[in-house]
């Protein structure tokens, strides 16, 4: 329910993180930075869970974001349990207060019962990070392409192959990540059909199960059988991890430019084992997500569908293109001893896309960002940020 007030100005200084001790509690955040407005919203954000050094950083861009507008912002774990997720939603549909909501979907289309309800009971719906299967109810989905950026990379491992060789061939180690999760499947279709296209290219793949110490004993399983490896790809953080730490414990992890390089590509920054390794110059590129502008951009638009009764005319167009400065998305990180803005823009540009017919709704499709040695001190990378907050508040 929208509450109507004059022009109201609230310091910025209950905005650090030393005072969320005071403006958070049960669960509930209240946007009281400086803010100029007339319609005070409540918005849920829902991750999968809590407490996580990405979740926490990917909640952060929409609750930082409606919090120093002076919103109310609601923030409840799931614990990677979907059952619990749905009756979170539930009970925000029965919250008289709630206007909308950010969602995460946790297991897909196992929460649309949740969303449905929310639907019903007259809450604005849009989802973040993955979508729910055909959801009509959600009004746009913001997330990045995970299947065309790991294409990229797999374009890329092939450049670097035929530099070394002056022709695309080599032996390739591919993690497939957990084949029961259909985002790592996508994946790593996606790499593999990259290259498959080239008949001099040996691929061999395992399942990691996005176990970190399972990927080290496959890869150096595979590192010491096979008689040349060329180049690891991975689909996901721990199994990134894992290639990394196998690479050392065979003693074959070379830098860059050294004749015994592997060259190294995977998913996901990670202020572990993966920053430091770009940093050395072991790990040819990291494809990261633009965390924390998902929920940035979620909650600017979100926004003004409330500001607008509903009407989704006020949403950017298909075959747009939405571009850094086009739109504020920007918060400060709200701790005393970090002068960092976000999101950076690694998100731009965003193309917007008529997924009506798949999804029921639009799709937000924001830029992927490259991670190489010369990018991996970034202060406004979310594997940067997230180790640096000391208390999220939720």
């Amino acid at each position: 329910m929208k509450t109507k007030r004059a022009l109201v100005m609230l310091l910025a200084a209950i905005m650090m993180i030393g005072g969320f001790a005071s403006v958070f509690a049960g669960g509930q955040q209240e946007g009281q930075a400086a803010a100029e407005t007339e319609e005070v919203y409540k918005i849920g954000i829902m991750p999968f869970h809590t407490g996580c050094f990405w979740f926490d950083p990917f909640t952060a861009g929409g609750a930082w974001y409606l919090m120093e507008r002076g919103y109310d912002v609601v923030i409840e774990n799931a614990e990677w349990n979907t059952q619990k997720m749905n009756t979170i939603l539930r009970q925000w549909a029965n919250d008289d207060e709630m206007d909308g909501v950010i969602i995460a979907p946790l297991g897909g289309e196992e929460v649309l019962p949740g969303i449905r309800a929310l639907k019903e009971a007259g809450k604005t719906v849009v989802l973040s990070n993955n979508d729910a299967g055909y959801c009509p109810e959600a009004d746009f989905c913001v997330r990045f392409n995970s299947p065309g950026e790991c294409a990229k990379g797999a374009e890329y491992v092939v450049e670097l192959l035929k530099e070394k060789y002056g022709e695309v061939k080599g032996t390739v180690i591919l993690g497939l990540g957990d084949v029961r999760n259909s985002e790592h499947l996508e994946r790593a279709g996606a790499v593999r059909d990259v290259f498959q296209q080239y008949p001099g290219i040996e691929i061999k793949e395992y399942v990691s199960n996005m176990d970190a110490g399972k990927a080290v004993t496959e890869v150096g399983t595979l590192l010491r059988t096979l008689s040349q490896v060329d180049a690891l790809f991975s689909v996901g953080m721990l199994e990134f991890m894992g290639h990394i730490n196998a690479l050392e414990r065979e003693n074959m992890l070379y830098p860059i430019g050294d004749p015994n390089h592997v060259i190294n590509v995977g998913m996901d920054s990670c202020p572990d084992v993966i920053n430091p390794a770009v940093k050395k110059g072991y790990v040819d590129l990291v494809i990261d997500q633009p965390v924390l502008s998902y929920n940035a951009i979620a909650a600017y638009y979100l926004i003004k569908l409330l500001d607008a009764g509903g009407d989704t005319s006020v949403l950017p167009k298909p075959g747009t293109e939405l571009k850094a400065g086009d739109i504020d998305i920007y918060s400060k990180v709200p701790q005393d001893d970090l002068d960092i803005t976000i999101p950076a823009d690694f998100w731009s540009p965003a193309k917007v896309i008529d997924t009506t017919k798949q999804y029921g709704h639009i799709w937000i499709q924001t830029n992927g960002s490259s991670v190489r040695e010369e990018n991996v001190d970034n202060p406004a990378l979310w594997s940067n940020i997230t180790g640096q907050v000391k208390n999220f508040g939720w």
